[in-house]
C-alpha cells in the first residue's frame, strides 16, 4: 500500500510539473505582449504628435541600419515636442515602429 501511495505522488507530481512547462510559453507571450502594450501607451499624449512621430520614423530607420544617431538638429517650438521627439525615437531604436501598417 505505500508503494502504491508513492507511485501515486510521484505521478501527481509528474503530471503537475508537465502541465506547469506546457503553460509557461504562453504566460511569457502574454507578458511580452502586455509590455510592448504598456510602451506604446506611457505617453498618449504624443501619439498625434509630429516629433514624436518624426523620431520614431527615424529611430527605426537607424535600428534596421544599426546605426543609432548622436545629434538631432530639429526645431522643436517646445521642450515637450523635444521630449516627444526623444520618446518616439527610443521606441523606434528598439525596433517599436508607430506606422501601423510597418511590421516589425
Amino acid at each position: 500500500m505505500h508503494k502504491q501511495l508513492q507511485r501515486l505522488a510521484m505521478f501527481t507530481a509528474l503530471a503537475v510539473g508537465t502541465s506547469a512547462l506546457s503553460v509557461t510559453p504562453a504566460l511569457a507571450t502574454l507578458t511580452t505582449q502586455d509590455q510592448d502594450h504598456h510602451d506604446r501607451n506611457e505617453h498618449p499624449e504624443y501619439a498625434n504628435n509630429k516629433y514624436y512621430q518624426m523620431g520614431n520614423k527615424e529611430g527605426y530607420e537607424d535600428h534596421k541600419k544599426n546605426l543609432q544617431r548622436k545629434d538631432h538638429n530639429h526645431p522643436y517650438k517646445t521642450d515637450m515636442d523635444k521630449q516627444a521627439h526623444d520618446y518616439g525615437y527610443q521606441q523606434g531604436w528598439q525596433g517599436q515602429s508607430y506606422n501601423h501598417h510597418d511590421p516589425h
